[in-house]
């Protein structure tokens, strides 16, 4: 009798990864915009713009104020126009969905995120990723951080936000370093420095797929 075959149970996981501070610089363009809107005489080569730009440089008089210099003065150019966090990472992530892909025991299914975003913002977030030439599939703008988990299985983030809610039982934060989110660090399942030391990790599925 032929020996009978055991089909192995696929692994099936969606991957959130945040556009800002993960893949879209956009604290260099808040602070271009800002010093060309409020501080003229400031050179943007002396802004620290790893940092969070909007707490420690750029200065508003009300939320309000901040928020129509983000989302109806320069949407466009904050979200639209800023780079990649890394030269050529659109590159890489272009190659790693191949790779992925390519991975029979797993189906792992990668997706852009970017939290609070509306109106202009949206827009300008879709030209972004039509100049970086993305290939992943689906793109979400959720409106908390609770929408974004009914999306994700694990979430690629930079963004202190999320380690202000549970992280949901069987669910992981993977923590992109920043100098502001250094407080969270010890919160998150796994650090890394920048999102193509993720792509470069030959572990990272591995790891991320046992409890």
């Amino acid at each position: 009798m032929p020996l009978s075959k055991i089909k192995q149970e696929t692994f099936m996981i969606t991957i959130g990864i945040e556009l800002n501070h993960v893949v879209r610089n956009i604290n260099k363009q808040i602070a271009k915009y800002y010093i060309k809107e409020y501080a003229q005489d400031v050179d943007l080569d002396e802004v620290d713009t790893d940092d969070d730009v909007l707490k420690h440089f750029a200065k508003f008089n009300s939320k309000h104020e901040m928020s129509t210099f983000i989302y109806e003065s320069y949407p466009y150019e904050i979200f639209g126009c800023a780079q990649t966090m890394e030269r050529g990472l659109s590159i890489d992530i272009t190659n790693w969905l191949t790779d992925i892909s390519n991975i029979e025991d797993k189906d792992i299914r990668i997706m852009f995120y970017s939290l609070h975003e509306e109106a202009l913002t949206i827009q300008s977030t879709y030209f972004f990723l039509s100049k970086i030439g993305t290939r992943v599939r689906k793109v979400v703008f959720p409106q908390n951080v609770e929408e974004l988990w009914d999306e994700c299985d694990v979430i690629i983030t930079a963004n202190n936000e999320i380690f202000e809610h549970e992280v949901p039982n069987g669910k992981k934060v993977i923590l992109i370093n920043r100098p502001f989110n250094a407080d969270v660090k010890d919160k998150a399942f796994l650090n890394y420095d920048k999102l193509t030391d993720i792509i470069n990790d030959d572990n990272f599925f591995e790891v991320i797929s046992h409890e």
